[in-house]
């Protein structure tokens, strides 16, 4: 038996919602919340000193939460303001999925109770359930065109700013280069099968949506399945690989696909499953870009389509095989939590939408924790 030497970080995207008030469970983004004012909200929080996560450019991202959105610029590039779609919590990395798991639900509890002083809740959902487009407000200007036609990041915004999804970032301490960089292909090609598993997103526009991923359908095309991260000295010349940014994240797979789970168990799963797959050596196939018509294909039809559903299955069958050879019996009983997904071919969206019809809502009011 193989030992595992990994480690785990886990980004997770909330929507916002009044818990109190007259319009108690209103969504509150950048169509009635202002960024400063909630920025200096949130400004307390833990993790604002680790140097082992990086900031980005703006210095935005800093600490185990922060404000995500679309962020705007001067004509001369300063930065404006931005709108603000919702807040994302990031873990430090862990040496298990359970631990970074756990410490997600910690700093989610942290924020809940921030949040709660201000009548503002958390809320799930893998798209904005009530706005159909994102406009840009203002206009956007020479400057901001410019770097959304250089900087493919920023210009995917019209979908991003409505989308919620985690980012679950593995590494392995005794993988090369080259090998996370065959699975990081691998997980690029088998994305439409296993992204179903997280669907719920199956409103748009104040409406039921026509499929069951709406943030699939758009995202796909415009943004990667996943990313790998590596220094520059050694950083292979390939479509899916990035410079890293501070030296930890050197090796670094980053699985950006799935839509924001409505559990912590589903999100588990999930996360063991990617595990499965980095460590399979049975899967043959690889991509260096999505297939956009795949994963739309899967948005609209989820594994009532028959080559998704059987595919899975096949994936499903591999990671765990793959999990019990590297003694990781308790991730291997986690998949069966998405094998009966498979047997009846739902996903969450289809208990959104019924959660919808009792209550009217279009998103699960709260966090993972609860």
């Amino acid at each position: 038996m193989k030992s595992l030497h990994m480690k785990c970080g886990i980004e997770y995207e909330y929507m916002l919602i009044d818990t109190e008030g007259e319009q108690t469970g209103r969504l509150r983004n950048f169509a009635n919340l202002d960024f400063q004012s909630i920025a200096d909200l949130l400004e307390e929080k833990p993790g604002k000193f680790d140097n082992a996560l990086a900031v980005g450019d703006l210095g935005i991202k800093n600490g185990y939460w922060y404000l995500e959105g679309d962020e705007r610029f001067h004509s001369d590039g300063s930065f404006h303001q931005m709108a603000v779609k919702g807040v994302e919590i990031r873990t430090p990395p862990r040496g298990s999925v359970c631990e970074a798991i756990a410490v997600l639900k910690d700093i989610e509890h942290q924020l809940t109770l921030t949040l709660h002083k201000y009548k503002l809740g958390l809320a799930i959902s893998g798209f904005n359930p009530e706005l159909a487009e994102y406009h840009y407000e203002p206009p956007l200007n020479q400057w901001e065109k410019t770097l959304r036609e250089q900087h493919s990041e920023y210009a995917a915004s019209h979908i991003s700013t409505l989308s919620y999804g985690p980012d679950i970032n593995l590494s392995f301490s005794e993988m090369s280069i080259e090998k996370s960089l065959d699975v990081a292909r691998k997980l690029t090609y088998y994305g439409p099968y296993i992204v179903p598993f997280s669907f719920s997103s199956p409103f748009s526009g104040g409406a039921q949506w026509q499929g069951l991923s709406k943030r699939t359908y758009e995202r796909a095309g415009l943004r990667p399945t996943c990313k790998l991260f590596a220094n520059a000295s050694n950083k292979p010349d390939a479509p899916l690989c990035y410079t890293a940014r501070i030296p930890s994240e050197h090796g670094r797979i980053e699985f950006k696909a799935f839509d924001a789970m409505p559990t912590a168990e589903l999100l588990t799963a999930c996360c063991y499953l990617l595990i499965g797959l980095c460590l399979d050596h049975q899967l043959e196939d690889r991509a260096d870009y999505p297939d956009h018509h795949l994963y739309q294909r899967a948005a609209i039809l989820g594994f009532s389509d028959d080559k998704i559903c059987h595919t899975a299955i096949d994936v499903i069958n591999k990671a765990r095989i793959a999990l019990i050879q590297h003694g990781e019996q308790q991730g291997a009983r986690s998949l069966s939590l998405l094998g009966n997904m498979l047997a009846t071919r739902r996903t969450p969206s289809h208990d959104l939408i019924e959660h919808n019809q009792r209550s009217g809502q279009m998103y699960y009011a709260g966090g993972l924790a609860i």
